[in-house]
């Protein structure tokens, strides 16, 4: 039996309310977030935020459709429509509004402090651009960051610019937001053994590929033209830097924080896989 799907033609009608204006709200402060496009939207459906409705352009209804849980509104209208909802000439033809939950606080998405392993955390105490907040979720799901704590001052993570750069990471990865951070970064260091690492341009920092990273780290990046003030700095127990060509002076947030987080990763793996000191090899007629 084919699905059911409501037609809507102006937006108007009360039940696409929260489409509107979309191009005039931040959505800062309410109960609701936006998604654009099938893949953040798909992302959406698939985690822990509920899912209020879908509204889908008609040209890409019946290429969609069949994956939407039949308990979930769909809306169905001309992609025109779409287009007065984003602003824009929007082409994927998908939207969905999601509900907020109450962001948890940095130890509850966290491991027990006394639970051995490795720990990856993202600190941001002061983000403002909405794409580099997006890059970093990005690149932190990319390689398997733990959580990522912002500070007050960072954008807002649900807005719809953050969620489509990151491709719809922020939806799927622990995620903390603290009015105090300077208490929590005491706390990760005090009481899970996190050995805070501030991402610098200035010297004395040591360069990236000389630093071997602790097993618990937590890397904090500054803000966009700012980077991190001294008393991010002087919280922080190792200062790390990129070694750039002098043609450079430094890189977009969004790209070192990939670069960061790949050789943290990288570096981790090369350790977990050398010989234990006073260990051979098996030679080849041992295997």
């Amino acid at each position: 039996m084919p699905r059911e799907v409501i037609r809507v033609d102006s937006l108007d009608d009360p039940r696409v309310a929260p489409y509107r204006n979309l191009p005039e709200r931040t959505l800062r402060g309410e109960s609701i977030f936006i998604t654009e496009g099938w893949l953040v939207t798909e992302r959406l459906l698939k985690s822990r935020y509920e899912t209020e409705s879908v509204l889908l352009s008609e040209d890409c209804a019946a290429r969609f459709i069949d994956q939407i849980p039949a308990s979930i509104p769909v809306y169905v209208g001309p992609r025109e429509l779409l287009y007065q909802v984003v602003g824009y000439q929007f082409h994927q033809g998908v939207l969905a509004v999601g509900r907020r939950r109450i962001l948890p606080s940095v130890r509850d998405v966290l491991p027990p402090p006394e639970k051995p392993g490795p720990l990856l955390l993202v600190i941001c105490p002061q983000i403002t651009k909405p794409d580099n907040i997006g890059l970093v979720f990005r690149s932190a799901a990319a390689f398997g960051v733990d959580a990522v704590i912002l500070g007050e001052r960072c954008a807002e993570p649900f807005s719809r610019r953050i969620l489509r750069v990151s491709m719809g990471a922020v939806l799927h990865l622990p995620l903390a937001k603290t009015t105090n951070l300077r208490s929590e970064l005491e706390t990760l260091k005090r009481e899970w053994g996190v050995e805070l690492v501030a991402t610098v341009l200035h010297p004395p920092a040591v360069s990236l590929p000389d630093f071997t990273p602790p097993e618990r780290v937590g890397l904090l990046f500054g803000h966009e033209t700012e980077g991190l003030s001294e008393g991010w700095e002087d919280l922080c127990d190792h200062r790390v830097t990129i070694p750039m060509s002098p043609l450079v002076d430094s890189l977009n947030l969004g790209v070192a924080a990939g670069v960061f987080l790949y050789e943290i990763r990288r570096s981790a793996l090369s350790r977990r896989c050398s010989p234990v000191p006073g260990t051979a090899l098996p030679s080849t007629s041992d295997r």
